[in-house]
């Protein structure tokens, strides 16, 4: 939904055709009436009573679902995520008290209202009685702009690097910028201190009312997250992090619980600090099992990134009948192949370095800007080959 309240046809098809939400209304602006009687009559969902909305009556129950999210489905079909009042009030307060969040506070997001990171937004600061100042969709030129009179914003690091490239002012004022979704080059955090953005790394999930940890503001920049109040954290003996906490959910729509003893396990990688915050390193359904070996592609991202002409990298697996799998990396940026190599097999393990690396104009991001492994994966499929001496990053 954009925020004069418009819905795309499409996105209004996907959500009645799925049906999974178990849904008895349809809450819609009058100008999206047609479009819904269209799509409910082409897929054989009803019967159809129109009416007029009206407020509900009584408090909301503390055990009430409050929503139901999509998960963002960057590694897989989405899951849908029921998440209770009393889920959204603990995830609010816990925000508002690890990042001094008052009415005072404006917050600036360009991301789609029926994810949580940006729904989470709109939440967090009804709950402090602050502004929100959304945009319907991410330019570089028109976010820079809102970011320089805003105390707050979201962003993934994609957004984050565009901005700093298209505007090289000193941000002032600026509070608290959180960025999330997805792994943060080397060197993206201090480029942004050093021009006024306190940009904290933030770690979360739907499954958790977004926010799970996020730097506590005023530490020194780093890429690790303290956890909010009220939330624990811990990793197996894999290195899968778990999550408890009372803005948790307990499962998937449909079906039983997931949680453990109050604990949910992720999909995702990383160590618990001494000081009790969190440093992610990847996720356990993207390691690469190549030879009998176990590759993280974000260890290998980072390291190609690492190099001054490569400006992205993305790294996945493609089936091998001799490997199992092969690593492949999709790259962008302005250096040999050849010299890109090199460079990678001094810094990395034998098994981790690429087979193949494709050369693209640009990596593959899902509507919210995270890296999209899935389309990435079919990319290396499709166009993995060995490298060539020619082969150039541009």
């Amino acid at each position: 939904m954009g925020p004069d309240g418009s819905v795309g046809y499409e996105e209004i098809r996907r959500a009645i055709t799925a049906g999974r939400t178990g849904q008895v209304a349809v809450l819609t602006p009058e100008r999206n009436v047609a479009s819904v009687l269209e799509i409910y009559t082409s897929v054989g969902r009803g019967p159809i009573a129109l009416g007029d909305a009206a407020a509900p009556t009584g408090a909301p129950v503390s055990v009430d679902v409050m929503t139901v999210l999509g998960t963002s489905g960057t590694t897989g079909a989405p899951k849908l995520v029921p998440l209770t009042v009393a889920n959204w009030k603990a995830a609010v307060e816990a925000s508002a008290t690890h990042l001094g969040h008052t009415a005072d506070d404006e917050w600036l997001v360009a991301m789609p209202l029926h994810h949580v990171g940006g729904l989470s937004v709109l939440f967090r600061s009804s709950h402090v009685g602050g502004r929100v100042r959304l945009l319907a969709d991410f330019d570089p030129v028109e976010f820079s702009d809102a970011l320089g009179v805003v105390t707050m914003a979201s962003v993934v690091p994609t957004m984050l690097r565009r901005v700093l490239d298209v505007d090289r002012r000193r941000f002032d004022g600026l509070k608290a910028v959180l960025v999330g979704g997805g792994p943060i080059p080397p060197g993206l955090l201090e480029e942004a201190w050093e021009r006024g953005i306190p940009a904290l790394p933030t770690y979360g999930m739907t499954e958790t009312c977004a926010q799970v940890a996020t730097l506590r503001p005023g530490s020194p920049p780093a890429y690790r997250a303290h956890l909010l109040p009220g939330l624990e954290a811990r990793t197996s003996q894999d290195g899968r992090i778990s999550v408890r906490g009372p803005q948790v959910f307990t499962g998937y729509l449909g079906e039983e619980s997931v949680l453990v003893d109050g604990w949910f396990l992720t999909g995702d990688l990383g160590e618990v600090l001494e000081d009790g915050s969190l440093q992610i390193t990847g996720r356990a359904d993207d390691v690469i099992v190549t030879g009998g070996e176990n590759v993280d592609p974000s260890i290998v991202e980072v390291t190609i990134a690492s190099h001054p002409g490569v400006t992205g990298a993305m790294v996945v697996g493609v089936p091998s009948v001799e490997w199992g799998s092969e690593v492949v990396c999709l790259v962008t940026g302005d250096v040999p192949v050849r010299s890109l190599e090199l460079y990678v097999r001094e810094r990395l393990k034998p098994f981790e370095v690429p087979k193949h690396w494709l050369v693209v104009s640009e990596l593959p991001t899902t509507a919210l800007g995270k890296p999209d492994r899935e389309t990435g994966r079919r990319i290396a499929v499709r166009g993995s080959a060995p490298p060539r001496d020619e082969d150039s990053l541009t």
